[in-house]
């Protein structure tokens, strides 16, 4: 391995390597309830070029590189998914390349966070539509495109795959490629289709185990300006999934999600699930004639109409503090379920029943547990929680076997996560079609021939 740390640190020098047990540690882990597991090396590479130097000896070595941004999955990816090898933390990339205001699209250097994606656009008047998951000011657009991030804005814009025209990829083999028109040898970072196979897609939602990205544009849109904000309160679960299925449907709102106020932290309001919403648009008078005909459709279903100061709350001012607060009942043993969205009563109530089966244990190792969901596209995003404690070992371990158990229910219950990583991604393989996972196989092998990315992500 001093070959391997020699050769290394002449490609991106001996300040951005390192091997001390410290630093080793702190890149062991992401956000997931998890214990971690060490690398051998950690590198921080400033470019395309030095990445490619780096894949070319971990393949003339054999050694696994795991790719990292900001680690705030909460599934298990961005750290070793085993003992020893190379840990990439791509945050050193984090520029603006272009912003081209007639293709409206931004290109930017994949560990860039969306904070400060979105703090320099707003400079310029523009913004991305979906403008990041949970963690968004600190995660990384690269991790969010490698997992296909779903949450803030997505009921109108979709997920982070959605808004995507083209990256620049570095390939398990060291091989530089561009995705969308950038493929062609004379063209603009302005469409992803018409080249032929959707070669971005490939490396949508795939862990990182395709290649790494370094490149990524996005379509923008013009800064909205005026923002409603809209709650509603309900009793019936049934009736408020029925309320955001036809306001889902018209894709006006940017945000709309629901809680269970009786299940862990209450959200606001004085109904047991309150219905939040987050309108942005262009004008005084489409924002009050959008607010208007959402209130048309909650008025067929009967909820009461809330305070506007929590959805303001939990969608604007505290939206990427709200996960992090909540996180103080314990480690977020998270899923993200997408579901058609009137199949959300049948899964509330999976829930609750699994709330029951497994209360007595729950209450006798502090486990807590929240229920959330919000829209995505034609999707909805139910994320059930149990907060893992960490006070205790034995409390500790049940925490994870029970999360862990919840995931295999929902799969087999048909649900698709977003996030994957080791945890949720093991089951996800499970769960494929013999034909589709040999399909998979295929590719992989095809463009990482020594299995160097990721090892054993997706049981690959």
């Amino acid at each position: 391995m001093e070959d391997i740390k020699q050769s290394l640190k002449k490609i991106v020098g001996s300040d951005y390597i390192a091997t001390d047990k410290e630093t080793l540690y702190a890149y062991s882990r992401d956000a997931s309830p998890e214990p971690g597991i060490m690398g051998d090396i950690i590198i921080r590479p400033g470019s395309s070029k030095e990445i490619s130097e780096i894949l070319k000896i971990a393949n003339e070595t054999k050694t696994p590189v795991w790719p990292r941004g900001a680690a705030t999955s909460l599934v298990f990816m961005g750290a070793p998914l085993k003992e020893g090898g190379i840990v990439l933390d791509l945050t050193r990339l984090n520029n603006i390349i272009e912003i081209d205001e007639d293709a409206m699209s931004v290109t930017a250097e994949s560990g860039i966070t969306w904070g400060k994606l979105e703090a320099l656009l707003k400079k310029r008047n523009w913004f991305t539509g979906f403008i990041g998951p949970g963690p968004g000011y600190t995660s990384t657009i690269g991790g969010a495109v490698s997992v296909a991030s779903v949450m803030y804005g997505s009921a109108k814009y979709g997920t982070a795959c959605d808004i995507l025209l083209g990256l620049e990829v570095v390939l398990p083999t060291g091989e530089i490629i561009n995705t969308g028109s950038s493929a062609m040898k004379k063209s603009f970072k302005h469409t992803r289709y018409g080249i032929g196979p959707d070669s971005s897609g490939l490396f949508c939602g795939d862990n990182g185990i395709m290649g790494i990205k370094t490149k990524i544009t996005f379509k923008l849109y013009p800064y909205p300006e005026y923002i409603r904000y809209i709650h509603y309160g309900y009793e019936n679960f049934n009736q408020v999934i029925n309320c955001l299925h036809e306001m889902a449907s018209y894709r006006i709102a940017s945000d709309l999600a629901v809680v269970d106020n009786k299940i862990g932290v209450s959200w606001g309001g004085s109904k047991r699930f309150p219905l939040h919403g987050l309108i942005k648009t262009y004008s005084e008078k489409m924002a009050d004639a959008q607010v208007e005909f959402l209130e048309k459709i909650n008025n067929k279903y009967g909820g009461e109409k809330g305070k506007e100061y929590f959805p303001k709350m939990v969608l604007e001012d505290k939206r990427y503090e709200m996960f992090p607060m909540s996180g103080r009942l314990g480690n977020f043993g998270a899923s993200c379920n997408k579901i058609p969205i009137k199949r959300a009563t049948e899964f509330h109530n999976m829930f609750l029943e699994f709330m029951e089966e497994y209360k007595r244990e729950a209450r006798k190792h502090h486990i807590l547990w929240e229920f959330y969901a919000f829209i995505s596209g034609n999707n909805i995003d139910i994320l059930p929680t149990i907060m893992v404690p960490t006070d205790k070992k034995e409390n500790y371990d049940f925490g994870r076997k029970l999360w862990k158990k919840l995931v295999q229910k929902e799969i087999k219950s048909g649900a698709i996560h977003y996030w994957l990583g080791k945890v949720i991604g093991d089951v996800v393989s499970d769960n494929y079609k013999r034909e589709y996972f040999q399909f998979i196989r295929n590719i992989k092998q095809s463009i990482d021939p020594n299995n160097i990315l990721n090892p054993t992500l997706l049981k690959l």
